[in-house]
């Protein structure tokens, strides 16, 4: 079996690039009112920005995740279970689980449908499953058009919301809901945006060999550097899809 995308190179500095604790209470804000009454695991839970989120608003959170660097970051600022698993094979019991979550984590399994069967398999009837997926999309301005050249860069997502839903569905899960709806809010400058690319703390970045990554930012850098007032933060609110869906009786 294909196992999931790991992010061990990028643990220690995942969260400069994502919004880190701030953006995780946010996003667990937006979930939690879809969830069933019970616990929540997470599925690729990351470096447990939303897990502790969600364990700030009074639920119990368990979280699992490939990569054992990413697991030792949630450690140290979420007290819940951290189990080393893939979602493509889940170490929990058939019917075990109230709630699973995905966090932007579901494209990065070998196989979305076959990941929610697993999903499935761990909930119990009734349960829920609540995805937050695809590209992340703000009202224009001058550092959200060059973000958008840097998302059109990156390879297709598989997480489009038909292709989200169909697997849903194929893995017997009953849509609840699903809709581009408010996850976070954030604020950047271009200078902090230049060195994040700079220093390949883009995903996407990681898989190319230095001299081409520099050769496919060079006219985004560019752009970057002309923009006025460097050190201005700008601030978007950002809107991603949610896909919720059940367990059926």
């Amino acid at each position: 079996m294909t196992s999931s995308v790991k992010f061990d190179k990028l643990a220690a500095h995942y969260d400069a690039a994502r919004g880190g604790e701030g953006r995780g209470h946010m996003t667990a804000a937006t979930i939690s009112p879809h969830l069933a009454p019970g616990p929540v695991l997470e599925v690729g839970v990351g470096t447990g920005v939303v897990a502790a989120g969600l364990a700030a608003l009074g639920r119990t959170v368990r979280g699992v995740d490939v990569s054992q660097p990413m697991l030792d970051v949630a450690a140290k600022r979420f007290d819940g279970e951290l189990l080393i698993g893939d979602g493509m094979a889940l170490p929990f019991d058939d019917a075990s689980q109230d709630n699973v979550v995905y966090v932007h984590a579901l494209h990065l399994m070998a196989d979305m449908t076959a990941a929610l069967t697993e999903a499935a398999r761990v909930l119990r009837p009734g349960g829920r499953v609540v995805i937050r997926h695809g590209d992340p999309v703000a009202d224009v301005d001058d550092l959200v058009l060059i973000l958008r050249q840097v998302q059109a860069m990156q390879p297709a997502r598989p997480d489009e919301p038909d292709a989200v839903r169909a697997a849903a569905e194929a893995a017997g899960l009953r849509l609840l809901r699903q809709g581009l709806e408010p996850e976070y809010e954030s604020g950047m400058n271009p200078d902090t945006f230049i060195a994040l690319i700079t220093n390949r703390q883009v995903p996407f970045l990681q898989r190319l060999e230095p001299e081409q990554a520099a050769e496919v930012v060079a006219p985004i850098l560019e752009q970057l550097r002309a923009l006025p007032e460097p050190q201005r933060v700008r601030r978007q609110a950002w809107s991603c899809w949610l896909t919720a869906a059940e367990k059926p009786v």
